[in-house]
């Protein structure tokens, strides 16, 4: 399970860097409002410079005029223009940044002059009308209305530039930031759904083969990787060939003649079948070790992900221990097919559509942000419903709900989906959600109730299933009945087989009832004195 721990190691840094790349894109999204705010303030900035030019440019004309006419409502229209313009340059003064305010407080300066031009050499010379210095003082407002628009003109530039350069810098980040964010956000997103599909199917192997296998069989069982090392081995295959788990697990196939000189005979095939990829059925082999001699049948057993060789598995009998072997991994073998085509299926329909959806922002994202934006949301809806399927994968791997909740929650959860699954209501009945059973019967018991709705709705025409638990004398009773009336044509195959097995195994017995009322399942398990419970 070491590639299994790195592999979780790999997915939990990708999930760090998902993570990461959300919460730099959100806090893009919170800084938008302080860059928006900005953006509007140089907009402000610029609006009251117009605002002010226009001020300037009716105080100076009203001076002028007033210069020329002598109008005392010119001079009236002066002094208003006059506190205005000084209002709104103090106000401006007031909002712009430090570099900037030098600029204003020239052109506050320059105003105050004008103003002073107008009310003490003006205003006196048209009172004692004197008539020859007109051209002076027409010749001085020139000159300082000159200055003023010039100064104007100079300062709103600066700040139209400092407004341009910001935004400029500002949309170039934003995209820049963004970008990377997205490409990385998503390219780490494939990364962990590709590294959480590779655990599926390294988990599959173990649970769904190993772990089945070793439990159902008296068979000597070893799993072995593509690369050609030791990854599991079962206390029969222990006692078999003489060899420990902590000496063989992580150890590769060529270090057998040496250090592992009884399985030589044993690896021998297992390059052919690697190579090959094709199972090896009945090979005879003729063991003896440490003055033991057996005749064991070996079949090397190809385990294939869709194409790529995942691990071989060996499994080593006794000749006189091989009556039940064939059906058991042919059950194995179908059980393997159904997990194989659901992550087939999950492939399909997630991975290759987030895929096809990163590819497809990637090139949108420069030319509609707000579709682009639309279509993450989209994919991250996407991600969650592959992530809800996919643990339901795993848990028909592994039914894990039952090491955290026990039994009967597990079973309900099971039954949720079942129930949209297929349009069969399921009621579930007991004394008490604590069955008081081991864990290992509780994973049997849940097989086997699964193993029981799956053929109501493969085989049957019922609307409710009823399942009764019930505790009598310490002998636990499960029953599993349908309404879908008396099955035709009633044999008993291979699930019928496995259930029976399952049963076996705990120490229970199973029957089976075809009625005219529906189909029965009935389970039988001592409870050996009501302690079950503390022997796990």
């Amino acid at each position: 399970m070491s590639f299994v721990r790195f592999n979780t190691k790999i997915q939990v840094f990708l999930l760090v860097i998902v993570v990461t790349s959300s919460i730099l894109l959100l806090q893009q999204s919170l800084n938008a409002t302080d860059r928006t705010n900005k953006i509007n303030s140089y907009s402000q900035q610029l609006s009251m410079h117009n605002k002010i030019s226009e001020d300037i440019t009716n105080l100076t004309s009203n001076g002028q005029k007033y210069i020329l006419y002598a109008d005392k409502q010119y001079l009236e229209a002066f002094r208003q223009f006059s506190n205005k313009a000084i209002e709104d340059q103090i106000s401006l003064y007031n909002s712009v940044n430090t570099i900037n305010k030098q600029g204003i407080e020239d052109i506050i300066e320059l105003t105050k002059s004008y103003i002073s031009f107008v009310e003490n050499e003006v205003v006196p010379t048209i009172h004692s009308s004197e008539e020859s210095i007109d051209k002076y003082l027409l010749q001085r407002h020139n000159e300082l209305n000159q200055d003023l628009m010039q100064k104007m003109s100079r300062n709103a530039v600066a700040n139209m530039e400092d407004a341009n350069d910001y935004y400029q810098v500002t949309v170039n980040n934003i995209n820049k930031k963004i970008t990377y964010s997205v490409i990385f956000l998503l390219s780490a997103l494939a990364l962990l759904l590709w590294g959480t599909y590779t655990t599926l199917t390294s988990l599959s192997v173990q649970h769904l083969y190993f772990d089945k296998l070793s439990k159902r069989t008296r068979s000597a069982v070893l799993l072995i990787d593509n690369k050609g090392y030791f990854k599991q081995l079962n206390e029969k295959a222990e006692d078999l060939f003489d060899i420990s788990k902590e000496r063989i697990l992580d150890n590769s196939v060529s270090d057998v003649p040496m250090l592992f000189p009884q399985l030589q005979g044993i690896t021998e095939p297992l390059y052919s079948v690697i190579m090959q990829k094709e199972k090896l059925d009945n090979h005879n082999i003729n063991y003896s070790y440490a003055g033991r001699k057996s005749d064991l049948s070996v079949d090397y057993i190809p385990i294939m992900v869709g194409k790529r060789l995942a691990s071989v598995m060996i499994v080593a009998s006794l000749k006189e221990e091989d009556k039940n072997k064939n059906i058991l991994l042919d059950t194995l073998e179908a059980e393997r097919k159904n997990i194989s085509i659901e992550i087939h299926d999950w492939i399909a329909r997630y991975l290759s559509t987030i895929i096809h959806s990163i590819d497809y922002i990637l090139r949108l994202k420069d030319e509609d942000k707000e579709k682009a934006e639309d279509n993450l949301i989209t994919l991250r809806k996407h991600c969650q419903n592959a992530a809800i399927e996919m643990r339901s994968i795993m848990n028909n791997i592994h039914p894990y709900l039952i090491d955290r909740v026990g039994l009967v929650s597990a079973l309900e959860s099971y039954i949720n989906i079942y129930e949209k699954l297929h349009n069969i209501k399921v009621y579930v009945f007991y004394q008490s959600r604590s069955l008081k059973i081991s864990n290992k019967s509780e994973i049997i018991i849940y097989r086997i109730i699964q193993e029981a709705l799956s053929n109501t709705a493969k085989h049957g025409h019922a609307t409710e299933v009823d399942i009764h638990f019930a505790i009598h004398n310490n002998i636990l009773l499960m029953e599993v009945e349908d309404n879908g009336g008396r099955t035709v044509n009633f044999t008993s195959g291979k699930g019928m087989w496995g259930m029976n097995e399952r049963a076996n195994l705990i120490g229970g017995s199973i029957d089976f009832e075809n009625r005219d009322s529906g189909f029965i399942v009935t389970l039988t398990v001592p409870l050996q004195g009501g302690n079950e419970y503390e022997q796990d």
